[in-house]
């Protein structure tokens, strides 16, 4: 069986409409002259997304000194690089709401892998010169693929390490494509920057990266890391190097790789510990 470009819009389009507002935030925030209203115009769009913004930013995680009772309010005081964070969290946390039943894996690893790859990228990027917001959605979203194959109709149940024991194989085995490439796919459709297109694409595999081959190599590296940190998804562990050549591809040396590492899992920490049934 194989899955096309129009079977994973498709299905892309029934992913929770936040993913999609990520996107236009970001390419929003490039724009010197954007303004509050037009980010509260974005934001607005999607009710849900909306009432999670105003009661994070009431939320002991942004310790806000008075409440906030607008969405103008929340946006206006949190800041317009943090609002790009916390739409991008929301989002990830509306899009691993389920099990990934097809690759036997629970929403709560899947999550946390997500949080994670997308703290170690921006840790990366604020030291080697890459967009810090580019970097931050690239590792966010980048197991993006594997939402939309789980909820293809003709999924097939991964058999676990022990029989198939690279992933990525087994997905092109099966679907005549990657996990990597379907992520890369929606996203380019939903326009994030070519650079986190062309990452997600060629993160398995940065040495072969045609394209971005930096961002490619930072993610390899975020997906390894978070592996070492217990965070790893099931028949990945075959893909990653963590090693001084990788460092390099991502242009980092031991000392600033080290220090990213630290404050990215700070804020993995930090996250991993919100209390989102009181904050959605």
């Amino acid at each position: 069986m194989s899955l096309d470009r129009s079977t994973i819009v498709t299905l892309g389009s029934a992913l929770p409409p936040a993913i999609g507002i990520f996107g236009r935030l970001e390419a929003l925030l490039q724009r010197p002259d954007t303004d509050l209203e037009q980010i509260v115009d974005l934001v607005r769009v999607d009710p849900a997304l909306t009432f999670q913004i105003i009661r994070l930013g009431n939320s002991a995680f942004y310790g806000l000194k008075s409440r906030c009772d607008s969405l103008e309010e929340a946006v206006a005081r949190i800041g317009f690089g943090d609002i790009h964070s916390l739409v991008g969290l929301v989002a990830a946390r509306h899009a691993c709401q389920q099990d990934l039943k097809a690759y036997q894996l629970p929403a709560r690893r899947f999550w946390e892998n997500s949080i994670a790859t997308g703290q170690l990228m921006a840790a990366f990027a604020a030291r080697n010169g890459v967009d810090v917001r580019n970097a931050y959605s690239t590792g966010l979203l980048r197991n993006l693929g594997r939402i939309v194959i789980n909820n293809y109709t003709g999924a097939v149940r991964y058999p676990g390490v022990s029989a198939a024991r690279d992933l990525a194989a087994w997905e092109m085995a099966t679907y005549e494509i990657s996990a990597a490439e379907v992520g890369a796919m929606l996203l380019e459709h939903w326009r994030f920057s070519p650079d986190t297109v062309a990452a997600v694409r060629g993160h398995c595999n940065p040495a072969a990266a045609v394209e971005a081959a930096l961002p490619a190599a930072m993610l390899h590296l975020a997906a390894a890391v978070a592996d070492g940190w217990g965070l790893g998804l099931p028949g990945e562990q075959c893909l990653w190097q963590e090693d001084v050549a990788m460092l390099n591809r991502s242009g980092l040396t031991e000392a600033s790789a080290q220090e990213a590492i630290e404050e990215a899992q700070k804020n993995f920490t930090k996250i991993a510990g919100m209390q989102w049934a009181n904050a959605a």
